[in-house]
């Protein structure tokens, strides 16, 4: 993304002010770039908006490339949210005793990522390669009014271009053609990577998330089967994650007698909890239950579960930070998705009028 000209101008190593300027430079670039072609093919738009066959083609252009500019802008102007989110994702929150699980999920989840990232950007220079292949097959011309009769129309000669647009320069041959060809070929590959990237970063943040989420699971599973034999009864699912003394209106125990910090300390995490087994070591002290385990141990159970849920709190601050950050990008796409599909289909029903 900081190589085709995302204003990302962290995550380097050399964050001084000249490499940060030359850095934003190159954005404001690429930025130009961007907002200058997407002009011309609009000009091109209102000039040949007689014909209503032109019209919806280069309507159904602009709105494709609307896309890219949406989210490259949107990038730009919502920055902080996107860092926020960023820095929640690159936030280590695991205890040491599930380090190794930690670490072979993350490992899962951005070899996943990589993977996603090659295949979205391998195929999208393909597209891109395709796109400009396809411009130099068939003649190069286009359909328009004849201006010595209004009834008839005839083959205008047009630039041999990836994308209509107009210039100020004749751009059928010559050194104008040349400069056209190599504006639009660099401006039609950074628009699809720009649509592309953007996508590419939302899939990867939902690939950390559901890693983490099974993370989760795996810690709580037999967790949560002890906690299914803590009453002769089957509590209600609520329960579970319900701290002992939110019910109870006992007093705080001392920190220095005998109480929580004898049941459950940070220093000491699940030290009668053997993670093989999903079973709890015998701890000799209060009355056995019905259930075959202590009381101590009944409420060193509830309180590990209500514990590793508040430790992935992160996962929830982490979806919550991604709706902030795509939700008005997603809205957008799907306003602009909805016109096109609107403009495709009406092009359809007159291709299909057309073969009877």
């Amino acid at each position: 993304m900081q190589m085709i000209g995302f204003f990302l101008l962290d995550y380097h190593e050399d964050m001084s002010f000249g490499w940060t300027s030359i850095r934003a430079g190159y954005a404001g670039s690429i930025s130009g770039l961007m907002v200058i072609q997407f002009a011309l093919i609009a000009i091109n738009l209102m000039k040949q908006a007689d014909d209503v066959n032109d019209l919806t083609a280069n309507t159904i252009t602009v709105l494709f490339f609307v896309h890219s500019l949406t989210k490259y802008f949107y990038f730009a102007l919502r920055r902080g949210k996107f860092y926020r989110t960023l820095a929640t994702w690159n936030n280590a929150n695991s205890h040491p005793l599930f380090s190794e699980n930690h670490s072979r999920h993350h490992a899962t989840a951005v070899a996943s990522m990589r993977r996603l990232v090659i295949y979205v950007t391998s195929a999208t220079v393909i597209s891109g390669f395709a796109w400009t292949i396809i411009t130099f097959i068939g003649d190069s011309v286009h359909e328009t009014a004849d201006p010595e009769n209004a009834n008839e129309t005839i083959l205008e000669e047009v630039p041999r271009l990836m994308l209509r647009s107009w210039y100020p320069w004749n751009a059928l041959s010559g050194g104008g053609y040349i400069v056209s060809f190599i504006i639009q070929i660099i401006w039609l590959f950074l628009a699809l990577l720009h649509a592309m990237m953007m996508d590419t970063m939302f899939c990867c943040w939902l690939i950390y998330t559901c890693e983490q989420l099974i993370h989760l699971k795996e810690i709580m599973k037999p967790l949560m089967e002890l906690s299914a034999s803590l009453d002769t009864l089957v509590p209600h699912s609520a329960e579970l994650f319900r701290a002992v003394s939110a019910t109870a209106n006992n007093p705080i125990p001392s920190g220095d007698s005998e109480g929580i910090r004898a049941i459950y300390s940070n220093q000491h995490d699940f030290s009668n909890f053997r993670l093989n087994t999903g079973t709890l070591a015998n701890v000799n002290s209060g009355s056995v239950g019905p259930n075959g385990l202590t009381k101590k141990q009944e409420i060193l159970v509830r309180s590990a579960i209500k514990y590793w849920v508040e430790r992935h709190k992160h996962v929830v601050r982490f979806v919550g930070n991604i709706g902030d950050t795509y939700g008005s990008a997603l809205l957008l796409h799907m306003l602009t998705s909805t016109v096109t599909l609107t403009l495709l289909a009406y092009q359809a029903t007159k291709v299909s009028k057309s073969s009877y």
